[in-house]
Order: C-alpha cells, then structure tokens, then sequence
C-alpha cells in the first residue's frame, strides 16, 4: 500500500473513532452570544426548572444550543426531548407524562415561530405543565416573542422567563469553527483555504459545515490534502456549470 493510501485508511479510521456530527456546548462558537450561553447553562444546571427563549435570524445558532442542551442533558441521565414544527403528534408528550420527568428534565422547542396552530395548542399546555413540574423549557424563534406570528397567550408564555436575541457569526468566527471541525476530522484547514470558502460560497455555518465536510471525503477518495485547487475540482466535478462567488 502506497504512503497516500496508507494516510487516507489511517485518516477514514481517526473519522470514524473520533468525528461526532452532534452539536455540543463545548462546540459552540461563542462570539458576539456570550450573555446566552450563560443563561442557558445556567437554565441546564438548575433543577427547578426555569425558561429562556433565544431568538435570531437563520445560522445564529439557536439550533445548535437547543440540540447541544438536550444532548448534554440526557448524557448526564436525565430526560430531554427536543421538538421542531416538523415532528409528528405522536412525538409531543402528553401533559401528564410531565410527572415522570423527574428533576432537571429539559424540553426544547425549536422554531417556534412555524407551529401550526394545533402545536400552538400543545405549546402553551406544556409550557405550563413544565412550569408547574419544574421543568426546564427551552424555546428558539426567529424573533422576539412579542413579534412572533403566534396565539397572544403564547407569545406571553414565552416571554416569561428570560429572552436573548443571538448573534451570527462574523469571518473570524465561522473560520475557528471549520478549523476546529478541521481539526477534529483529523486534517489541517489552511487559513487560505478557510478564507476562500468564507470569501467565494455560501456563508451560512449549515452550508460551510456541509462544504467541508464534502471536501474532506473528496479529499479521502482521491488520496490528496484538502486544498483550494482541490476544492475548485471537486466543485467542478460535482456541477460543471457550478461557479463560486466572484
């Protein structure tokens, strides 16, 4: 087996051991949403419940914590459940189920401000029956409560405990958070490269985050380090008619 080949197995291994897709709260990028963050892991670390609603425009980082905070949560034994508008009934528990849950339980709700009306009628029973069973509830919208679309009492019940707006990353930013990422998979993201996907493609962390990633694989089959030529044919390759940025 030649050298290249030897380093590509020895990488796809290190992945495939070390390489975990799940946000965490160790992974977040604080930048500009230091205020947030406390507040959430301070919600996570109480045991009387509590609320904090976080609020912000796309790629801020909202689903990230919610998912990170149900994770952490639940890997410390305790019971979460994490809901968007796009889960089924079945999976938005019943109001009494709230006396299972037990202390430091965690109930997150994600986009708030596409729930149909039906979820909105569950929203507000369960934000009550957390508040009365000491559950922590955990919300995210793309504005702050008083602007949302929603049922008047819901809007009220989200505005209950703490609301934080959270911030986009800016370059600097997104730039430590493909390098960490980089770097967990087991390559090196050269700060020319990190710029020139910052400077060329689509800026949001969900797509720059999938670029990498793609570029890793890439990188992995064809036995070669990760690299802005690299990138160009692996675009090319991909959509010939697909251009980056000028």
């Amino acid at each position: 087996m030649s050298m290249g080949l030897e380093h590509s197995a020895s990488r796809q291994l290190l992945l495939a051991l070390q390489w975990d897709d799940a946000p965490t709260l160790e992974g977040f990028e604080l930048g500009e949403n230091g205020l947030a963050f406390e507040a959430l892991s301070k919600l996570l670390a109480s045991r009387e419940g509590g609320a904090l609603y976080l609020w912000g425009p796309p790629a801020s980082g909202k689903s990230h914590l919610l998912r990170a905070a149900c994770r952490s949560v639940q890997q410390a034994g305790r019971w979460a459940l994490h809901l968007t508008p796009q889960s089924p009934p079945s999976h938005w528990p019943a109001l009494d189920a709230f006396t299972r849950f037990g202390a430091g339980a965690l109930l997150a709700v994600d986009d708030v401000q596409a729930c149909a009306a039906w979820q909105q009628d569950l929203l507000f029973g369960l934000f009550n029956a957390a508040r009365q069973f000491n559950v922590a509830f955990l919300a995210a919208g793309n504005a702050p409560p008083a602007q949302l679309e929603l049922r008047a009492d819901v809007r009220t019940r989200l505005a209950w405990g703490l609301a934080l707006g959270l911030a986009p990353l800016d370059d600097d930013g997104k730039q430590r958070v493909l390098q960490r990422m980089a770097a967990a998979r087991g390559f090196d993201l050269r700060e020319d490269l990190s710029r020139y996907i910052l400077s060329h493609h689509a800026r949001d962390m969900a797509s720059l985050v999938g670029l990498v990633s793609r570029l890793d694989a890439y990188a992995l089959q064809h036995a070669r380090p990760t690299s802005i030529p690299l990138l160009k044919s692996m675009l090319a390759q991909a959509d010939p008619d697909l251009h980056p940025k000028p």
